[in-house]
């Protein structure tokens, strides 16, 4: 990872994303048709920034972001930056922490959107520049338009005329679905097995696609596997199981992306429950959990265990720790009687075979999601190895639809959980996650209702000062440059490798199917740049598809097949910002061919590159 993700003073070139035939195709020897591959070259998207005129009160950075011109809706009617100025006046009224460092937005013209900030980080740069998608002024004109002259006229957004335009928000109910991709939902195709996309002619790249439809299955991984190896699908993101893996890789015309992904299981305890609150018993744990054993049960050679337990994944660890802090941390390598000694400390007493605590076996639930095939093996697993160890542990399932409610309100006493979670691609991602309040209210020990986790927030740091975690978590993110925030990273690494809030287990590397054959060609080869991106952030799959890469193979029907646990009709609103939103349960690259970002971001070259927005400024007042 480069220092320099992010600049005041733009240099670079204008954006493109250069499309062209290449008849070299390093995958032409395998079997299946496999045509010619195209290329993606991914050039970034900044140019020189424009000195700011007047801003708002408070506003350090202006990020200027020209969209590219002549998209359309899907009913017709032209994308523009009142589109995208609409959805953050939304925010805006939902009170939505990135307006915690927003003083203004503009729409300067019809393709030129002005954000102002009092600071900037890689996450609100991504949520500027790739969170966001947006919905029809057509159909939600008149709600932006009231939003944003209550928030420049200095309307309290906590106020009730605020909340009234939030309710009539919340009520309504399109009919149909619009989109500026290259693709939208045909609402007469839902079904509880299938939905149909169709072409939308005037959307972003639609010339350069050559496909008509997108056809999507409902399922998860049980449903998906016997139509990968049925030639049913081109493309799904869910997670293999070992033995998914072996089955799929038996057919010719079937390759596996293999990417690290970022995100894997952890072991989390209530720590409103004694004695998991003390740091011993988590330790204790740790040692006593073999994560070589438990990432082959739960993902095969797609799961790898994690080794330097710093709070985030193992491949950031060489750019944000340096050699001194990575030799002082304990890797936690099983050690059954470390663990004996540590759980002996705590108050725990070995009865025969069976830990003990204040005179009751230790007996816990561990919560996991049963939909998750990966998380729930993990859970299973991890219960049978501290079963063997003495403890009385069971596995208590839920649906992984229950997660959000179960994390936010700690109805657990142990839950196999995320432990690594990484978008944006920064350690702060996953340590705000494991440490503080994350996405779903991980941990708030500060809360005068549920505190989830329950870990302190004031902790010693390792040179024997008091810190405070949300402060150190505000300084690993603060500013443009990244080299400042690489101290409070190691500080706060440093405090959970003693602490374990949440213990990781294994990091998932992804095994993605892509079908060479029936229906599509010209994927890239698997040693492309574009493929040190992930699934999950800036899928390349999604990029190859709406970057016109990818192609109809010949005598094909024009379709590109793909999967998603979409909502079940009739239960889902064609309302973007409704709750019960469709679009809130698409994957890649379904959701990316209705909605693309305005930018993706690039790992291969560290900066953001060309998709709906041409190009991006960003200028530093004063």
């Amino acid at each position: 990872m480069s220092r320099s993700m992010l600049r005041s003073a733009a240099v670079t070139l204008l954006a493109l994303v250069t499309l062209a035939a290449c008849s070299d195709d390093p995958a032409s020897d395998a079997e299946g048709d496999r045509g010619e591959a195209g290329t993606l070259e991914l050039v970034s998207a900044e140019i020189e920034a424009e000195p700011p005129g007047d801003v708002a009160e408070g506003t350090r950075y202006v990020v200027t972001v020209n969209l590219t011109p002549g998209v359309e809706w899907s009913d017709g009617t032209p994308l523009t930056a009142q589109d995208f100025l609409g959805q953050y006046d939304i925010l805006w009224a939902q009170q939505a922490g990135l307006w915690e460092s927003l003083t203004d937005v503009r729409a300067t013209s019809e393709t030129q959107l002005v954000f102002e900030a009092s600071e900037l980080s890689m996450n609100v740069m991504r949520q500027i520049l790739r969170s966001n998608q947006t919905a029809a002024s057509s159909q939600f004109g008149d709600i932006y338009t009231r939003l944003n002259q209550l928030r420049t006229s200095g309307a309290d957004p906590a106020g009730p005329e605020v909340a009234a335009v939030l309710e009539e928000l919340d009520a309504m109910a399109p009919t149909d679905p619009v989109a500026y991709g290259p693709f939208v939902i045909d609402p007469s195709s839902v079904t509880a097995q299938q939905m149909r996309m169709v072409k939308n002619d005037g959307g972003f790249n639609a010339d350069k696609i050559g496909f008509d439809r997108v056809d999507v299955a409902w399922g998860q991984t049980q449903q998906t596997v016997p139509l990968i190896l049925q030639d049913e699908l081109d493309y799904t993101t869910d997670a293999l199981t070992p033995s998914d893996v072996q089955a799929v890789e038996a057919k010719p015309n079937i390759e596996l992306i293999r990417t690290p992904l970022g995100t894997g299981t952890g072991l989390w305890f209530n720590e409103s429950i004694k004695p998991f609150d003390d740091k011993r018993f988590r330790q204790a744990v740790a040692l006593v959990i073999d994560r070589e054993r438990n990432a082959k049960v739960s993902l095969g050679d797609a799961g790898k265990p994690i080794e330097h337990m710093a709070g985030f994944s193992d491949t950031y660890v060489g750019d944000w720790l340096s050699e001194d802090v990575v030799a002082a941390l304990n890797p936690y390598e099983r050690d059954e009687a470390e663990a004996t000694r540590l759980l002996e400390e705590a108050g725990l007493v070995k009865d025969g075979d069976t830990w003990t605590y204040d005179g009751e076996p230790l007996a816990f639930e561990i919560t996991a999601p049963t939909d998750f095939p990966d998380f729930l093996a993990s859970g299973k697993d991890v219960s049978a190895q501290l079963n063997e160890f003495g403890f009385q542990t069971q596995v208590r399932g839920i649906p992984a639809a229950n997660r959000p409610d179960t994390i936010l309100q700690g109805r657990y006493e142990a839950i196999l959980d995320f432990s690594l979670v990484s978008a944006p691609e920064h350690p702060a991602t996953s340590l705000d996650w494991n440490m503080a309040a994350g996405f779903f209210g991980t941990n708030n020990p500060e809360s005068e209702g549920s505190k989830g986790l329950n870990w302190p927030w004031q902790q010693q740091a390792p040179d024997g000062t008091e810190v405070y975690i949300p402060d150190l978590l505000a300084e690993a993110v603060a500013g443009l440059d990244e080299e400042p925030q690489q101290a409070a990273v190691e500080t706060l690494a440093q405090i959970f490798n003693d602490q374990l809030p949440v213990i990781p287990i294994f990091e998932r590397w992804t095994t993605d199917p892509i079908a060479h054959g029936p229906r599509v060609t010209g994927w890239l080869a698997s040693d492309h740049p574009v493929y040190e991106n992930n699934q999950a952030n800036d899928p390349y799959v999604a990029m190859q598809l709406l970057g016109g890469v990818l192609r109809p193979a010949e005598g094909a029907d024009g379709s590109f097949h793909t999967s998603a646990a979409y909502a079940q009709p009739p239960n889902f609103s064609w309302n973007y910002y409704a709750g019960n939103s469709m679009y809130n349960t698409l994957t890649t690259p379904s959701y990316h061919a209705t909605l693309p970002p305005l930018m993706w971001w690039s790992n291969a070259i560290d900066a953001w590159v060309a998709c709906v927005a041409e190009s991006y400024s960003v200028a530093e007042v004063g």
